[in-house]
């Protein structure tokens, strides 16, 4: 009897330290983000914020899923498209050590890039997509090929077709 109690201590005790270990990994990827004032995302480190109110205009926004209200990345970009719904398709490639962003369809379908989508930037051809520009005038900066920029904007996975996005940019800026 007192071999198997002291078995069942050393079964709780080692299931305890598992997870106070989750709990501290859970912790320690989450402690990077807070809300400010206006309960808009930010991140400490970077001191960034995104226009909540660009998801008014976001052409079928139900189809993508929200990974990150509010993120930065860096990376090269690769190419510009404009699309139909009066949105820019831009492929970014990102900087080192941020390629975790990226799922399989980034790398099967978008060259290996990370899929930008400034909305409501040009003429829209798409007739159901045109309520949703409806008097709204984007003024995020577009960039050109091959600039090396840092863009900010909500983190998602575009459901439709597979890929991860920053979608809508709240942001782009040229960096060094």
């Amino acid at each position: 009897m007192e071999k198997s109690t002291r078995s069942v201590l050393i079964t709780l005790s080692t299931l305890a330290i598992i997870i106070v270990i989750i709990i501290i990994i859970y912790n320690s990827s989450n402690n990077d983000k807070q809300l400010n004032v206006d309960n808009k995302p930010q991140n400490d480190v970077n001191n960034i914020s995104c226009d909540s109110s660009l998801w008014e205009h976001v052409y079928h926004n139900y189809r993508l899923k929200v990974f990150e209200k509010c993120k930065s990345v860096t990376g090269y970009v690769e190419l510009l498209r404009k699309e139909a719904d009066g949105d820019y398709h831009i492929l970014l490639r990102v900087d080192e050590g941020q390629g975790k962003l990226l799922n399989n369809d980034n790398y099967a379908k978008q060259k290996g890039c990370l899929v930008l989508e400034p909305i409501c930037v040009n003429e829209i051809t798409q007739k159901d997509a045109i309520a949703d520009c409806s008097g709204y005038v984007n003024n995020v900066y577009i960039p050109q090929k091959h600039e090396h920029v840092k863009v900010t904007g909500s983190y998602v996975l575009d459901n439709e077709h597979g890929w991860m996005e920053i979608h809508p940019v709240s942001k782009i800026e040229v960096i060094p």
